[in-house]
């Protein structure tokens, strides 16, 4: 319903002639290890399962820039698997043959893009957890420089961690198309 509302929102200012902010009304899908208020943060582990009271810095960001969240995607136990399951969700396949995996751990990010449910995903990515979905799933990637972006805040499923450093690890976009990830 949220989502809905925000896409009204976002057609009446676009009638209006205002377009001032660069994802007005694009719908977009989040990794679930980023935090969306309301939404749950498990890391696809029953050991974990808090509602995220905030939105990480990242979906703040995108919200302002006027890109309207979907919801959150599945990703594997732990965030550490090419294929996409775990305790909590159903396994995330791929969408072209549902016997291969999407890949991981942006798997389910990368299988609801490919299958057209969202037009661009925020993923991650330490080693290959955007980059391996999206070649398995003939999607676009990109994997920002590190420290560019902050992945520090909202990301962990016990809201008392606060890192300081994800080392290697940084946030990117998943898209259909090179012009669509620009």
């Amino acid at each position: 319903q949220e989502a809905l509302a925000e896409a009204k929102q976002a057609d009446d200012l676009v009638a209006k002639g205002n377009t001032s902010k660069p994802l007005l009304g694009v719908p977009i899908t989040i990794k679930e290890m980023f935090w969306v208020k309301g939404s749950p943060s498990t890391m696809n582990a029953k050991m974990f399962g808090v509602t995220a009271t905030s939105d990480a810095p990242i979906v703040t960001q995108l919200k302002n820039a006027g890109g309207i969240v979907l919801g959150t995607t599945n990703v594997p136990f732990m965030l550490a698997d090419y294929q996409t399951y775990g305790e909590v969700y159903p396994t995330a396949n791929n969408p072209y043959d549902v016997s291969r995996t999407p890949g991981g751990s942006t798997g389910g990010g990368a299988s609801a893009l490919a299958a057209g449910f969202t037009s661009i995903e925020l993923g991650s990515d330490m080693g290959g957890s955007i980059r391996v979905p999206a070649v398995f799933c003939g999607l676009w990637s990109l994997k920002t420089s590190f420290g560019t972006v902050n992945i520090t805040e909202g990301t962990s499923p016990d809201p008392s961690i606060k890192f300081t450093r994800f080392a290697m690890a940084s946030p990117g976009p998943l898209a259909r198309t090179p012009e669509d990830l620009e």
